[in-house]
């Protein structure tokens, strides 16, 4: 189903209302002007709960402020670092890789970095207006448009992130993956985008 562009700026204006109002609160989502910053908590994100990485971030970004930070610790180092949040030597080893990379301007996609973590970078660092899709945007998106083609998922998130005319969209749709559209038992009763989404229209019938 292709929505008209008024109802897709109706329901990108519904979803900041929402989350101006229980969006969570993170301590990355504070001042994140910096790709740097943002690339190390997209690793630290990976396989974690968002609450958990909470508990210690100022603390890891305090000792892995930059990339030169990284190199000089070593791969042992970021790893006595990150041990807390689990999984540290896999994501130290992907930090060290990357700082690498950096250091060394090298061009090309960079190690540990795909296309959603690419967009998370040109989104909240550089403030392009650009989806960044994760399993849990896809999920939102596809049910309230009633499609399933990751493309077509991807176009319809661009779409919505344009119509708000900010990037903080995605956060928006991210915490109603997280608070009201979750993979099971999805809270239909409580969206704000109940009215328009495919998904929902389904549970009613």
């Amino acid at each position: 189903m292709q929505p008209s562009a008024e109802t897709v700026e109706v329901v990108a204006s519904r979803l900041m209302e929402w989350y101006a109002r229980h969006k969570r609160q993170f301590p990355w989502r504070v001042g994140m002007r910096d790709d740097w910053r943002v690339l190390v908590t997209a690793f630290l994100l990976r396989k974690t709960r968002a609450e958990t990485v909470a508990k210690h971030y100022d603390r890891v970004l305090a000792a892995l402020s930059s990339p030169e930070k990284v190199l000089e610790l070593g791969v042992e180092g970021v790893e006595e670092v990150l041990k807390p949040l689990g999984l540290h030597r896999v994501r130290a080893r992907q930090l060290y890789e990357l700082a690498k990379a950096l250091a060394e301007g090298r061009g090309g996609r960079l190690p540990g970095v795909g296309p959603y973590t690419e967009a998370l970078v040109r989104c909240l660092s550089r403030g392009e207006l650009v989806a960044a899709v994760d399993v849990n945007v896809h999920r939102v998106v596809a049910r309230l448009f009633g499609v399933g083609d990751r493309r077509r998922v991807g176009e319809l998130a661009s779409q919505l992130v344009k119509a708000a005319g900010t990037c903080e969209l995605n956060l928006a749709v991210m915490d109603l993956a997280a608070l009201v559209c979750r993979a099971r038992k999805p809270r239909c009763g409580e969206c704000p985008l109940a009215a328009y989404c495919a998904h929902a229209r389904t549970q009613r019938s």
